[in-house]
C-alpha cells in the first residue's frame, strides 16, 4: 500500500494531494500483530481551525468515514 498519496485524490478545499495517516490501532488478546488503519488526510486543511469542521464534513461525504 502506498502510504504517501491516494492515487491522485485531492483535498476538496485546497486541491493539494491527500496523504494517508494512521488512525486506529486495533489491539486485542490474539496471537497476531495489531492492525493499523489509514485514513486520507490533508495537513493544511485538517489543522486549519476555521475550516476544520467543513473539511471533516466534506471528507465524510466523500469517503464515508
Amino acid at each position: 500500500m502506498n502510504r504517501e498519496l491516494l492515487h491522485g485524490d485531492l483535498c476538496p478545499l485546497c486541491g493539494r494531494p491527500l496523504t494517508l495517516r494512521p488512525s486506529v490501532v486495533v489491539r486485542s488478546n490474539v496471537p497476531y500483530s495489531p492492525r493499523t488503519d489509514y485514513r486520507p488526510h490533508c495537513n493544511a486543511c485538517a489543522n486549519d481551525l476555521p475550516n476544520a469542521q467543513r473539511w471533516n464534513d466534506l471528507m465524510n461525504d466523500r469517503y464515508g468515514l
